[in-house]
C-alpha cells in the first residue's frame, strides 16, 4: 500500500494537493482589509502612488513610510506595495493579498525542496524521506501560525524574507547556483526585504558545517585546521556581502535604525524577557490557540522571575539537544532545524524593539522547526520500529499526522475570518491581550466609527489607564470627545497629542482635521503644515491641507466681492456676512470694525452687537464684549445668543 511513497510521480501530486488545499484553507482571507503598519506604508504613503520614482526606493529610505519614526530600509517591500498600488489602480487589499499568497505558494514549493534535501543528507536509503518531508511541507503550508502572517500585509517582510533565505540556500546546495554565486541574489534581494535577511549568511554556515562533504563535525579531531580553511572558504562571499550590506543599509541609509526603539527598558531587561518570549512562540507552534495580532507580554523583572528561568531552562535544553544531534549524521536535520529556529529569533531578541513579542515574527524560525520536528517524528518511529510492526500502526500514525494537517487547516481558516475586519480583530486581542492598551483603543476606534461614542470612550478610558502616555490613544479621545461636542475636552486631548509625540504626523493632522470640521480654516493650516514638516509624505495631510487651502482661498474671494458690493451699494445682509467670514477666519479686529460700519447705516442692529460681542470675547476682552452684549439687549431683551454670549463674558468677568 504504501511503496509507491517515494515516487516522483507521487511527490509531485501530493504537493499540487498541498497547494489545492492551503488555496482552499486561505480563500477567505483575499478580502481581508489593511491593517496596523500598512497605514502608514501603505495607504497613507505617497511614495508608492507611482512607480515612475521606484529607483528612489533603493537610495531613501524615507520613501517606506509617512513616519519620519517608522524610517527602514526595505526598498523590495516599498517596491512591491508600490507594484501592487498600480496593479489596483489604487488602494484594493485584494492585490496585496494575491501578490503575497502567490509568493508563499512558491516557498511551499521552495520549503519541499530543502527538507527533501536535508532528509537525504542525512539518510539516503530511507524509503519515508518523501512523506516526511511532504508532511513538514504540509504542516509548514497550514500551519495556524502562518496566517498572523500572511494575513497583515505588511509582514510581506516576513515571508518574502523568508522566501529569499530558502531560495539563496537552495541555490546554493545545486552545483550550477553555487558555481556562478546565483545563490547571492536571493540573498541581497532578502536584505533588501527585510534586514532579517542577513541571517543567511550564519544560516548557511550552519548548513555547511552539517552537511557539506568532509564536515567540520565528521572526525573534527582529523584536518581541522584544513576543515576550518575550507568552510571559511566557502562562507566568504555571503560573510562578505551581508556584512557590508548590512552595515551600509544600517549605519548609513538608516544610521537612527541602529538605536534601541524601546527607550523605556535596558537591553538586559528585553534580552531576559525573550525568555520568556521564546517559550510563547514555541507554544504557539505546538497548540497555536492564543495568537492574537498584539501581545501584552510586557518586560519582566528581575531576571530570576520564574518565567525567564523557565524559559532558559528550556533554551539550554534546545541547544544542548541542537549540540547533541550535530554529532551523529542521521540526527543532523534536527540540529540545523534547531540552529535555524535561533539564528532567526537573533534579530528581534537582541535590539530592544517597541513591542516585546509579535506572532507574526514566528514566520521566519518557524521554518527551522518544520524542519527538524518532522526528522524527529520520523526517527521515534524508526526506532520503535513502528512502520515493522504491520499496517495498522502506519495508518494510525498517518490518521494522527492527518488530525494535526486538518486541525491546523481548520485554525487557519478561522484565523482569517478573525482578520476579516478592524471590529472582530480588535474585538480578539481584547480578549487574547487584555493588558495591551493599544488593543483596548483600536477595538473602541472601531465603535468610534460605528457612531457608538460611548463604548468607544470606555475603551479608550481602559487603555488610558494601562497607556497614560500615549499620544494616538489622546488623539483619538480628543475625536471622540469632539464628535460628543465636548469641545473643551477635545481640545485638550488634541493638543496633548501633540505635546507627547515628536515624529509622527497623526496629531497634528487629526487637530487641523478637527479645526478644519469647525471651519476654522487658518488654524487647522498651521497645524497641517507642522504635520508635513515633521511627515513630508503624509498624504492625508496634502490633501487635507489642499482643500482648506482651496476653502481658504474661497473665503478670500467671496470677502473681495462683498468688500466691492458694500464699496458701491452697501446693504445690512453684505455687512453682517462679511463680519461672519472674519470671524470664521479669526480675524476679529476686522469682525468688530465692520459691525461698526452697519451700526452707522442700522444703529439698532442686535446681530451687529452681538458679533461685535463675540469677537471681542474671543480676544479675551471680556468687559467690552459684556457692553456690546447689554447694548444688544436693551433693543431685543429675548435675543438668546446675545445672553449666551453675555454670560461667557460676565462669567470671565467674575473669574
Amino acid at each position: 500500500m504504501f511503496k509507491n511513497f517515494s515516487s516522483k510521480s507521487f511527490e509531485f501530486k501530493s504537493l499540487v494537493i498541498i497547494l489545492i488545499v492551503t488555496l482552499s484553507v486561505y480563500l477567505n482571507h483575499f478580502d481581508n482589509p489593511f491593517f496596523f503598519d500598512d497605514f502608514h506604508t501603505i495607504n497613507e504613503n505617497e511614495s508608492i502612488r507611482s512607480l515612475d520614482n521606484w529607483t528612489s526606493f533603493f537610495s531613501n529610505a524615507d520613501t517606506f513610510s509617512s513616519l519620519p519614526a517608522n524610517r527602514s530600509y526595505r526598498p523590495v517591500i516599498t517596491l512591491m506595495n508600490a507594484v501592487d498600488y498600480s496593479l489596483a489602480n489604487g488602494l484594493n487589499s485584494k492585490y496585496y493579498h494575491y501578490h503575497i499568497f502567490f509568493w508563499f505558494l512558491v516557498l511551499i514549493v521552495l520549503m519541499f525542496r530543502l527538507t527533501k534535501h536535508i532528509y537525504k543528507k542525512s539518510m539516503e536509503k530511507q524509503q519515508w524521506i518523501g512523506i516526511t518531508a511532504l508532511f513538514a511541507t504540509a504542516w509548514f503550508a497550514l500551519h495556524t501560525a502562518n496566517a498572523e502572517t500572511i494575513n497583515y500585509i505588511c509582514a510581506r517582510s516576513d515571508s518574502f524574507s523568508s522566501l529569499c533565505t530558502v531560495t539563496s540556500l537552495l541555490l546554493y546546495i545545486y552545483p550550477f547556483g553555487k558555481k556562478w554565486h546565483l545563490y547571492l541574489i536571493p540573498m541581497i534581494i532578502g536584505i533588501w526585504t527585510k534586514q532579517t535577511g542577513a541571517m543567511v549568511f550564519p544560516i548557511l554556515l550552519a548548513y555547511i558545517i552539517l552537511f557539506e562533504n568532509h564536515s567540520l563535525i565528521t572526525d573534527f579531531k582529523t584536518d581541522t585546521k584544513q576543515k576550518i580553511t575550507q568552510v571559511l572558504k566557502k562562507i566568504a562571499p555571503t560573510a562578505i556581502i551581508t556584512t557590508s550590506l548590512f552595515i551600509f543599509n544600517q549605519y548609513y541609509l538608516t544610521p537612527e535604525a541602529t538605536v534601541s526603539t524601546n527607550y523605556t527598558v535596558t537591553r538586559f531587561e528585553y534580552i531576559s524577557t525573550q525568555c520568556y518570549v521564546i517559550i510563547h512562540y514555541l507554544g504557539n507552534f505546538i497548540l497555536p490557540i492564543n495568537l492574537s495580532a498584539d501581545p501584552d507580554i510586557t518586560i519582566i523583572k528581575p531576571w530570576y522571575n520564574f518565567k525567564i528561568l523557565l524559559g532558559v531552562f528550556v533554551i539550554l535544553g534546545m541547544l544542548f539537544l541542537m549540540i547533541k544531534t550535530a554529532f551523529k549524521k542521521e540526527l543532523r536535520p534536527i540540529s540545523f532545524g534547531i540552529s535555524w529556529f535561533f539564528i532567526a529569533l537573533l534579530p528581534t531578541s537582541l535590539n530592544p524593539l517597541f513591542q516585546t513579542a509579535n506572532d507574526h515574527r514566528m514566520f521566519f524560525p518557524f521554518i527551522g522547526l518544520f524542519i527538524a520536528v518532522p526528522w524527529g517524528i520520523l526517527i521515534i518511529l524508526k526506532k520503535y520500529n513502528v512502520f515493522e510492526k504491520g499496517e495498522k500502526y502506519t495508518i494510525g500514525i498517518a490518521t494522527i499526522l492527518s488530525i494535526i494537517l486538518i486541525g491546523h487547516g481548520y485554525g487557519t481558516f478561522q484565523r482569517s475570518k478573525i482578520w476579516n475586519s478592524e471590529e472582530s480583530l480588535w474585538l480578539d486581542v481584547t480578549k487574547k491581550s487584555p493588558k495591551n492598551g493599544r488593543g483596548q483603543m483600536n477595538y473602541g476606534l472601531t465603535q468610534m466609527e460605528k457612531g457608538k461614542y460611548d463604548i468607544a470612550l470606555e475603551y479608550f478610558n481602559k487603555a488610558n489607564k494601562l497607556t497614560p502616555n500615549y499620544h494616538i490613544l489622546h488623539t483619538n479621545l480628543g475625536i471622540v470627545h469632539g464628535a460628543k461636542k465636548e469641545y473643551t475636552t477635545a481640545e485638550h486631548y488634541f493638543k496633548s497629542a501633540i505635546q507627547l509625540n515628536s515624529s509622527s504626523p497623526a496629531p497634528e493632522y487629526y487637530y487641523g482635521r478637527y479645526l478644519s470640521e469647525q471651519k476654522k480654516y487658518n488654524e487647522a493650516e498651521i497645524y497641517l503644515k507642522k504635520a508635513l514638516v515633521k511627515s513630508p509624505n503624509h498624504i492625508l495631510s496634502k490633501q487635507l491641507l489642499k482643500n482648506i487651502t482651496n476653502k481658504i482661498a474661497a473665503s478670500e474671494d467671496k470677502i473681495k466681492s462683498l468688500l466691492k458690493k458694500i464699496k458701491t451699494n452697501p446693504d445690512i445682509e453684505s455687512y453682517i456676512n462679511l463680519s461672519l467670514i472674519y470671524y470664521k477666519n479669526k480675524k476679529y479686529e476686522l469682525v468688530i470694525s465692520t459691525c461698526k460700519e452697519l451700526l452707522k447705516i442700522d444703529p439698532n442692529n442686535t446681530l451687529a452687537y452681538n458679533n461685535i460681542c463675540s469677537a471681542h470675547n474671543q480676544m479675551e476682552q471680556w468687559k467690552l464684549g459684556a457692553e456690546a452684549c447689554k447694548k444688544a439687549l436693551e433693543i431685543n431683551p429675548d435675543y438668546q445668543l446675545a445672553k449666551n454670549n453675555l454670560k461667557w463674558a460676565t462669567d470671565n468677568i467674575n473669574n
